[in-house]
């Protein structure tokens, strides 16, 4: 028998950690079933500051713009406002308070659960974490695994994280998970230790047929911090292939905001999977116009637009359009009038504002979104681009280090592994500069970027038959390479000796 609470048309289940609306599942992150189950055990309580971070974050200091991202994420799940405050009431100056008067707690059978609908136009994540030799010690790491995993995987657009609860992890046939739960994809971790090696079997699970769309083994030397070094090595690998799965999984038909959804991952996936060109570029714009089109109220839309257009028009990946600048940043503008709270949003809303020339607007947006989403590499990156702007480039370096450690390992890596070379170049660190330029051309085929940083790098070394070599491939990938453009990546006069350089190749070819 569950212990739940009943409340209009919800279920909270306490025991199985879930909330339902009309039997259907809410996906809702582990901290905010917490922060709910507090306010329903206390109803009519007002719960200060201090009770809430003893209480749900279990004592850790945390700051008033990530209590309040936990609050609005729970109205949301709710399908309350701040406005509203229907279910969650602001006593100013004092605290919340739960201000539906609940059901008495009742006891209800399992069979009185039906299958839920579908999460619409969300993925739904279910992560389950198992010992491969069955050895009680190691309980404590797993439900560790379990929680960092969820807390970075949240970061993905458009998944939720499934609470974890025995039941789910007792069912063997992943297809039961998506006809009770929701649940679209199951990853499951197998770890076990073996003398000094902490080793971990990874496999992603579509719950629609049931079948694993990918496998891989991961393994860390025992020593401080072994389990972070292993989980960040299998995150950077699992997201790519997750937003694959996602994006095949929400290629089914659907109506309103599934759609929308569906088309915003499409164009996300586009440039985070195929590469960032003008190809990937002019399509993903399209099929962010459309998600707009279907649901004018989605903020996520939005800030991909204003990243899309801002980035596009810097570095040009779109074709030239004087609307472009004003339309990136009137989608920055809306995207912050329907959510200002989110870190994914701040943070490509932030990094569209710098590409746009507005600096130091960008910046606090940016510090506002790490500080909700510690795990928001891409956040972190786009500060470190913008602080080279400031000519601050050794605090640029380091923020793009510590991004591009905690990213996913697909096509964005080329972008930001080109500012980080260019940083490192700025500071006088040539091999270094070497190093991530060179790495930085092997994650994106199709990207002129990395190549022209690897050509000024090249060039300052005095390696002239190595730059002439990677001009050529930057020509490759965008023949129609101009002088604006080389500036933009190399500065002015080192984008001078690389734009003499692309006249004297393109010369010569005018001549064959």
């Amino acid at each position: 028998m569950a212990k739940v609470f009943q409340f209009d048309d919800f279920i909270l289940d306490h025991d199985a950690y879930e909330l339902r609306r009309n039997s259907a599942l809410v996906p809702v992150e582990p901290l905010v079933l917490d922060l709910l189950v507090l306010l329903l055990e206390k109803p009519g309580v007002v719960i200060g500051r201090d009770a809430l971070m003893e209480q749900v974050w279990e004592g850790r200091i945390v700051s008033d713009t990530t209590i309040s991202t936990a609050i609005k994420s729970a109205r949301k799940a709710l399908g309350d406002t701040g406005h509203k405050q229907k279910y969650i009431r602001t006593v100013r100056g004092r605290g919340i308070q739960w201000v539906v008067p609940r059901d008495a707690e009742k006891y209800l059978p399992p069979e009185t659960c039906h299958p839920p609908a579908e999460a619409g136009g969300h993925s739904v994540l279910y992560i389950r974490c198992i010992d491969a030799k069955g050895d009680p010690a190691m309980s404590p790491l797993l439900r560790a695994m379990r929680v960092r995993a969820s807390s970075i995987l949240s970061r993905i657009p458009l998944l939720r994280i499934a609470s974890a609860f025995e039941q789910a992890d007792l069912l063997t046939d992943p297809r039961e998970l998506r006809t009770r739960f929701a649940v679209t994809h199951v990853l499951d971790l197998r770890l076990q230790r073996v003398d000094q090696l902490l080793t971990a079997d990874a496999a992603l699970i579509e719950t629609r047929g049931g079948l694993q769309i990918w496998a891989q083994r991961f393994d860390s030397v025992d020593g401080p911090g072994d389990q972070e070094t292993l989980l960040y090595k299998m995150i950077r690998r699992i997201e790519p292939r997750l937003m694959q799965a996602m994006m095949a999984d929400m290629q089914l038909p659907g109506v309103g905001s599934a759609v929308a959804h569906a088309s915003l991952l499409k164009a996300i996936g586009l440039l985070a999977l195929r590469g960032w060109n003008r190809a990937t570029f002019e399509e993903a714009t399209g099929l962010i116009e459309h998600s707009i089109a279907l649901d004018p109220n989605f903020a996520l839309s939005y800030a991909y637009l204003a990243l899309v257009k801002a980035l596009g028009h810097r570095v040009g990946l779109l074709r030239h359009d004087e609307q472009v600048k004003p339309s990136a940043i009137a989608a920055a503008e809306m995207a912050l009038d329907l959510e200002s709270q989110d870190s994914t949003v701040l943070g490509l809303v932030g990094c569209a504002l710098a590409d746009v020339g507005q600096v130091e607007r960008a910046l606090p947006i940016l510090h506002k979104s790490i500080e909700a989403g510690p795990e928001n590499g891409h956040a972190k990156t786009a500060l470190g681009a913008a602080l080279m702007m400031k000519k601050d480039y050794k605090a640029a370096a380091q923020l793009l280090a510590e991004g591009m450690a905690c990213s996913p390992a697909d096509s964005r890596l080329s972008v930001w592994g080109t500012a980080l070379a260019l940083a490192e170049l700025a500071q006088g660190e040539l091999d270094n500069a070497l190093e991530s330029a060179t790495n930085a051309c092997r994650e994106d085929d199709r990207l002129y970027l990395p190549r022209l940083a690897l050509a000024g790098v090249h060039l300052i070394r005095g390696e002239q038959t190595q730059a002439v070599a990677a001009v050529h491939e930057s020509l490759r990938t965008k023949p129609d390479l101009n002088l604006q453009e080389i500036t933009c990546v190399l500065g002015e006069r080192l984008g001078e000796g690389v734009w003499a350089m692309v006249q004297s190749i393109q010369g010569q070819q005018s001549r064959q």
